[in-house]
């Protein structure tokens, strides 16, 4: 199947590789078939949707940032996915790419999850976690300069 997108032209679609969404995007109701594309980075990809060529998100591995970003997806979740534990998902965030880089941010809060063996995807809700729902990118970082004293101050001035 071809789909035409905005973003990367024609391209062509595995009907095997369709990714179905049992719960939608938070504010994306009526789409719910994704397939994964290669992003710009090897921990960015695109989600693009099969329902509109003109949807698709980049998300991101969550632990290329927080190597220690984990999550305990409930019983139903799990079933709703066909999982039987949450090393059978693929985690994924949003990313959101402002004009302004330093504001380059993901949503820990609300992670994407993929079962890639059974194709089926859903956006979860981390009830119970301190993951913010904007993670900066471009977090501050402390200074590593000394300060240093002024040698050609005037005592006088």
């Amino acid at each position: 199947m071809q789909l035409q997108t905005t973003r990367f032209g024609t391209i062509e679609i595995d009907l095997n590789e369709v990714i179905t969404f049992t719960q939608p995007i938070l504010g994306f109701q009526e789409y719910r078939r994704f397939i994964l594309l290669p992003g710009p980075s090897a921990y960015l990809q695109w989600l693009q949707s099969t329902d509109s060529g003109e949807l698709a998100f980049l998300i991101m591995n969550p632990k290329a940032l927080l190597p220690s970003y984990a999550l305990q997806p409930g019983p139903h979740e799990l079933t709703e996915l066909a999982a039987t534990t949450v090393e059978d998902l693929d985690i994924f965030t949003l990313v959101v790419i402002p004009a302004d880089p330093s504001q380059i941010r993901t949503n820990l809060k609300a992670p994407i999850l993929i079962n890639p063996k059974h194709r089926l995807g859903k956006q979860t809700i981390l009830d119970r976690s301190d993951y913010p729902v904007q993670y900066f990118l471009a977090q501050p970082q402390p200074s590593t300069t000394q300060p240093r004293e002024t040698t050609n101050a005037r005592s006088d001035a």
